[in-house]
Order: C-alpha cells, then sequence, then structure tokens
C-alpha cells in the first residue's frame, strides 16, 4: 500500500483517535533540542526504584522523550521504540531511524525512554582503553577479565548491578507510559530491543495494540551458543552468492580458501598495517587473527559490508592487508564508542549466559572459522559479573494474540532467520517479511524504502492480514558484489 493509501487509511480512523487519553498525565514534558535532529521534541525524567520488586531504596532517574506527530489527527496510541545491544540509547540513536519511520509516525508521537543502565538513563559504562592500544584490544578480544572485575568494583559502590535486567526496563516503560497517560502502544523493536518488545508483551499485554520486531532476537537465544555457527552460515552463504554471480565467481572464485589464507598468515603474530584515524592521520595497526575473524563477523552485518567482503578477502590474500585493516580500525573504534558494558553484562550474563550448555556451545564453535575464543570470554566476564538469577521460564517463547509483523535478513549472522520464523510461530496474528539480500541490518539494499510504508499500513491497520508483503519482498534488491576500489566508493 503506498503512502496516499495510508494517508486515506488513516483518515477514516479520525473519530476513534479523538478519543481522550485513559488517565490524565503525571509526568510533564517541556520542549527541548535534540542532538543531530532538526524537529520537535519535548523531554523529562521519571524516576523509579532500582529494586521495583522492594519498591524502596535507590531510585533511578529515567531519560523521557516524546517526538510529536507530524500531522493531525493524532491517534491516541503512540509508538515505543526498543534499542538494541543491549546498552544503546534509544534517544541517542533516534535521528538515525526516525526519518526512516516517517510514515509511520506522521500521525504518532513517538515515545523514547532510555533504558535503564542506558544513556541519559544512569548509563553503566566502564572505562575503554584510548587510542591506537583500544582499538586493539577491542579486535583481539571481547571482554578482559580484569577490566570486567575492575568495572565491578566501580559500580558496585553505586548500583545493584542485578537490577538491570529486560523485565525491569520494560516495566519501567510501562511505568512511563502511565505516567504520560496513555493507554495502548505500537511497540518495535530491533535486535535486542525485539527481545524487549517481546518480554513488554509478555508482562503488559493490555497495554499493547500492535508489535513490529527486526532482525528477531528470541527469549531463548542463550548468545554465545550459536554465534560461531551462525557466523560460519551467514559467511558459507555469501561464498554460495559470489558462486552464483558470473562476474564475482570470475573475480573471486575461492573466498573461503582467501579467508583461510590470511588467517593462516596471522595465526603466529600480528602484522603492522598502515591505517588512517578519524582526523586522517597515518597509524600503524597491529593486526591480529582475532582481529581478522572480528572484521569479517561484523561485516556479514550489513549488506554493503557483503558487497565488499569477497573483494576485500581477495586482497587480503594476496598480501595488501590495507584494505582490511582499514576496516578492521572502523570497526573496532565504532565498538568502543559502544553501549555501556555494565548494561550489557547485567542483562546477558542473566538472560542468556547463564543458561548456555557449555558443551553445546563449544562443539558448535569448533566448527566455525570463529572458533570458542567469543564463547570461552563472554563466560569469563560474566564469572566476574554479579547478575540477576532468573528462573528458566524466562526463556519460554512469548504467546500472544497482538498483532505483530515480523522482518527478518535472509542472512543474519546474529539473529538467523531460524528465530524469527520461531518467534513467529507463537503469536496466531503475526506475519514474517525475509528481506531478500538482508543481513543483521538492511543498510546498502535496493528498495527497502518499502518497509516504512509497510510498517505505516500495518499500524494503522491493527492488523498484519492484509499487509502486501510480496510486494515488499520483491521490490528488494542486493546490489552486486564489488570487484574494485572504485565500486566500493571509499578509501582503502
Amino acid at each position: 500500500m503506498g503512502r496516499l493509501a495510508v494517508l486515506i487509511l488513516l483518515a477514516c480512523h479520525t473519530a476513534v483517535w479523538a478519543a481522550p487519553a485513559a488517565k490524565p498525565p503525571r509526568l510533564t514534558l517541556a520542549p527541548c533540542k535534540l542532538p543531530d535532529y532538526e524537529g520537535a521534541a519535548r523531554c523529562g525524567t521519571w524516576e523509579v526504584f532500582e529494586n521495583r520488586a522492594a519498591a524502596s531504596g535507590r531510585k533511578i532517574s529515567l531519560r523521557v522523550v516524546v517526538i510529536p506527530a507530524r500531522a493531525e489527527p493524532v491517534a491516541p496510541d503512540p509508538v515505543v521504540f526498543f534499542e538494541g545491544g543491549p546498552g544503546v540509547s534509544v534517544v541517542d540513536s533516534a535521528p538515525s531511524f526516525v526519518e526512516e519511520l516517517s510514515a509511520v509516525l506522521l500521525h504518532r508521537d513517538l515515545v523514547l525512554v532510555d533504558a535503564r543502565g542506558t544513556g541519559g538513563s544512569h548509563p553503566l559504562s566502564c572505562p575503554q582503553p584510548e587510542g591506537l592500544r583500544g582499538v586493539e584490544e577491542a579486535l583481539d578480544t571481547f571482554m578482559d577479565p580484569a577490566a570486567v572485575r575492575r568495572c565491578r568494583e566501580v559500580l558496585a559502590r553505586d548500583n545493584d548491578l542485578t537490577q538491570f535486567t529486560t523485565d525491569a526496563m520494560v516495566d519501567d516503560v510501562d511505568e512511563v507510559r502511565a505516567a504520560l497517560g496513555y493507554e495502548k502502544l505500537n511497540l518495535m523493536g530491533a535486535s535486542y530491543g525485539t527481545r524487549a518488545a517481546q518480554v513488554y508483551l509478555r508482562r503488559h499485554p493490555e497495554s499493547v495494540r500492535t508489535v513490529v520486531l527486526s532482525s528477531v532476537l528470541p527469549t531463548d537465544a542463550r548468545v554465545p551458543t550459536h554465534l560461531a555457527a551462525h557466523t560460519q552460515a551467514a559467511f558459507d552463504h555469501v561464498v554460495a552468492d559470489c558462486a552464483a554471480e558470473a562476474p564475482c565467481h570470475a573475480a573471486f572464485p575461492d573466498p573461503r580458501g582467501d579467508l583461510e589464507t590470511v588467517l593462516k598468515r596471522l595465526a603466529t603474530a600480528p602484522v603492522g598495517v598502515p591505517v588512517r584515524d578519524e582526523d586522517g592521520k597515518e597509524r600503524t595497526l597491529q593486526l591480529s587473527k582475532n582481529g581478522v575473524v572480528q572484521t569479517v563477523r561484523y561485516l556479514l552485518y550489513r549488506p554493503s559490508g557483503v558487497r565488499e567482503l569477497p573483494f576485500v578477502l581477495r586482497r587480503a590474500a594476496e598480501g595488501d592487508l590495507t584494505l582490511i585493516g582499514q576496516r578492521a580500525y572502523d570497526i573496532a573504534s565504532a565498538l568502543l564508542a559502544s553501549p555501556p558494558d555494565g548494561l550489557y553484562l547485567s542483562v546477558t550474563c542473566a538472560e542468556d549466559v547463564a543458561f548456555v550448555d557449555r558443551d553445546e556451545a563449544a562443539q558448535l564453535s569448533a566448527k566455525s572459522f570463529v572458533g570458542d575464543l567469543r564463547l570461552r570470554q563472554q563466560l569469563a566476564a560474566c564469572a566476574e559479573w554479579p547478575y540477576a538469577k532468573l528462573p528458566a521460564s524466562f526463556l519460554e517463547p512469548v504467546s500472544s494474540p497482538v498483532p505483530v509483523l515480523l522482518v527478518a535478513g535472509e542472512n543474519d549472522p546474529a539473529t538467523p532467520l531460524e528465530w524469527a520464523l520461531r518467534v513467529a510461530r507463537a503469536l496466531p496474528r503475526s506475519r514474517l517479511l525475509v528481506v531478500p539480500g538482508g543481513a543483521h541490518t538492511f543498510y546498502g539494499l535496493e528498495g527497502v524504502e518499502c518497509l516504512d510504508r509497510l510498517t505505516a499500513d500495518f499500524v494503522a491497520r491493527g492488523s498484519a492480514e492484509e499487509l502486501d508483503l510480496d510486494g515488499c519482498r520483491n521490490a528488494i534488491r542486493r546490489p552486486p558484489f564489488a570487484r574494485s576500489l572504485e565500486e566500493l566508493g571509499t578509501r582503502p
């Protein structure tokens, strides 16, 4: 359905939208300016107990932002977005997704609540090494146990680290919903945010009108059990796609062999590679085998990275590590600016690592070029961190009659398609759109604009039954693999 049809459908709901909110608001917001966002916004704070069960003791001040609908009439049920990570500030990242949701947000407010432990809501930030040393550490390790221990010692002085869970986060958001006077919400989530949306739906079903889940993380994912295996599957998919595309196959007949050549070269010691930092200054990065593994894994996260991967590996296998070194530096720099490690540990140690079958995970990791590095390091990090002890019932699939739209990339190394299929089975009013060429994100695909229109149609209808999934899926294309620096459109 096109934008005009969506507007007509929205207009038909004017009488319903005129209904007042269920309760008068208790949280007063004031006009504010968000960095890198030119539109109107209203900001405020809301205090919640750190220990929600005790309902006493320390409080956490949550940052709350509402971006108002752009046109009349305004529907009474806003959109609430849950970000990934866990740990990404939804307020700070809003400028990157508000425009993508322009059709959805035309007649609906967008409510943003930085989850406890993130952004402007008492972030659980661990000190990060700076400069080139920090970049190299980010590539070589996941979370050093000694650094985790030091972070714990600092944060535990003023925080009960066992109180930072998805359950607590979504309960905070529901409290904010009530304080703002909204009766129903349209939930949206990406990556870890899809787990948060599912948990909200489980704990507060009466407050949910619709749900959109993009790159779906189930409650029983048990990361990092399958991380290495899923990365290997995504890489194998790229190898097969290159082989099926004649120009790619002619230029890069053996990407798997190229990767093996590079990893073998770096197996004994790192190699110094010239790179340029954010200011254009040349540095020498000590590129290790682990650094290459990390770089390949993260290039698989987005179609634009997938598009260049065979070319990057061929250059490296031929002896020129400059391009893969630059990609490694850029990726690691982004990791250093990533979500607060403390929040990530509190959530994932309680909800994933605590349920990992170590033998199963080790066997799966052994079959992948990723190996068991991430598995060993994440288990060691959680051994140093206090976290909530959750019942096994947390892993149970979320079942609900609420309408749900699921969107999954066909080649996602982090939240694979099989997970979206599993989540959908427990949601009888759900439909799943598989994005051709999609990875963990969809950046770099052609025609993905239809996702905004499809989502707007779904939220306006309050139903997934008559959505034109085929039309959107057929409009999306993966561009050809790059075969030169000119096609990459970027510096080496």
